[in-house]
């Protein structure tokens, strides 16, 4: 196979810089773009990086001209409410900018990040598939969620309306190599510092990045146009995947699952605090709320479509310790 020229947006994001080594292992051509965040992990390696905004349509027909493929990782995962408007000029107008640029450049197909939220909660804890899933979460104050399910309507309307070959992907909660924002990887330090107090009373769907990003690569190769894969995994609480994290570093387990109303409250007043320290918050009452509610997934399709692959639990949390402490952090 040619080495196919594809972008990689948000490639200096945790997905985004596992999809860039997973590309360029398969001999890919890569132009990688990011606005914010570090591109140190992405040092040494054989590609084109590009600062760009996709916020800006002109600075986005640019990053996409002369390429075959786009994987459209970026998108903003903030909670802070100050950053709200900013996170729906990102998530939804960037993404009807890549829409647009990927028509007028001729890409040949356009590779979603979505996210499982898109297909919903169930509390009966019932598996979710792309056929059954659908948002619920609006009226929580759970920012993200909604403009990622505005995301993936616009595109939807793209697909059947302008003739935009795009598959979606709805990644779960992954751990794995390369989380320097600490996104659930940040709990391995609240763990280590016995800093947390209790587990969120919810349930989701853990999963490992590298197989994500690539079921993102055989989605573009192999995928059904229009289609949505679910790329989650592990289905369990979220006190029970804290517990296998603590056990992973030998720390304690979290003592307790909180009451809802306990995490809600404490969205409450860190978003409060955040309006006087001028930082964003650590939660809000949407992720509190969001973290309540029970995903879990089936991820046959993707199994059966894009060779998906689910490791073991303790795998996927060893190969997450084992980069950082590979990369200096202290666990």
């Amino acid at each position: 196979m040619y080495a196919m020229k594809c972008l990689v947006t948000g490639s200096t994001g945790f997905l985004g810089t596992n999809l860039v080594h997973q590309l360029v292992a398969q001999g890919w051509d890569v132009r990688a773009s990011g606005f914010r965040g570090t591109a140190k992990h992405l040092e040494g390696l054989p590609i084109e990086f590009v600062r760009a905004d996709i916020t800006n349509r002109a600075e986005v027909e640019g990053l996409v001209d002369g390429c075959e493929i786009v994987f459209h990782v970026a998108g903003d995962t903030s909670f802070w409410k100050k950053q709200f408007d900013l996170q729906r000029r990102i998530n939804v107008g960037g993404t009807t900018n890549i829409a647009q640029a990927c028509l007028a450049k001729g890409v040949r197909r356009l590779i979603h990040t979505s996210t499982h939220d898109v297909l919903g909660h169930d509390q009966t804890r019932t598996l979710i598939t792309e056929q059954t899933g659908a948002f619920n979460f609006d009226g929580l104050g759970y920012n993200y969620g909604e403009t990622k399910a505005d995301a993936d309507s616009l595109l939807r309307r793209f697909e059947a309306d302008l003739d935009l070959d795009v598959v979606f992907i709805y990644p779960g909660f992954m751990c794995g190599p390369f989380d320097f924002t600490l996104q659930l990887g940040g709990v391995f330090f609240e763990l280590r510092d016995n800093k947390l107090p209790g587990s969120p009373p919810g349930g989701s769907s853990f999963c490992h990045v590298t197989e994500v990003a690539k079921a993102h690569i055989a989605a573009a190769e192999v995928g059904r146009r229009g289609e949505g894969y679910t790329c989650s995994g592990h289905n369990m609480t979220y006190h029970r995947w804290f517990e296998l994290m603590a056990e992973a570093i030998g720390a304690k387990p979290p003592a307790r699952v909180l009451p809802g109303w306990a995490l809600t409250g404490y969205g409450y007043a860190a978003e409060a605090w955040s309006l006087v320290s001028k930082k964003a918050p650590d939660m809000n009452p949407g992720q509190a709320r969001y973290m309540n509610r029970f995903q879990y997934m089936d991820c046959s399709k993707a199994i059966s479509e894009l060779d998906y692959v689910i490791p073991p639990a303790n795998v996927i949390i060893a190969d997450s310790v084992r980069w950082y402490r590979e990369n200096g952090y202290e666990l």
